[in-house]
């Protein structure tokens, strides 16, 4: 009886000590939420928030639902920028 006990308690120990170190930290939550929104479509574009010195990132919602840097128009001045990431 004590060997099935010691057994289980140390099973027990195993899994809490698995889950613990699966589940994401605080901070890797909160780099996550920060990210950017998705995009509604598919060629989206939009400007990234670090625009300085009047000069914007431009990103496009593309394959695999992401964002990614615009090939052709990799820049942009402002005000003829797209929207901001948000």
């Amino acid at each position: 009886m004590k060997s099935t006990a010691r057994a289980l308690l140390v099973g027990v120990v195993a899994v809490m000590a698995v889950a613990v170190s699966v589940a994401p930290s605080e901070a890797a939550k909160k780099k996550r939420a920060k990210g950017m929104a998705s995009g509604t479509y598919y060629g989206q574009l939009c400007t990234t928030p670090s625009v300085t010195a009047g000069v914007g990132s431009i990103m496009i919602w593309g394959y695999g639902n992401k964002w990614y840097q615009a090939a052709v128009t990799p820049a942009c001045i402002q005000p003829w920028c797209p929207v901001a990431c948000t």
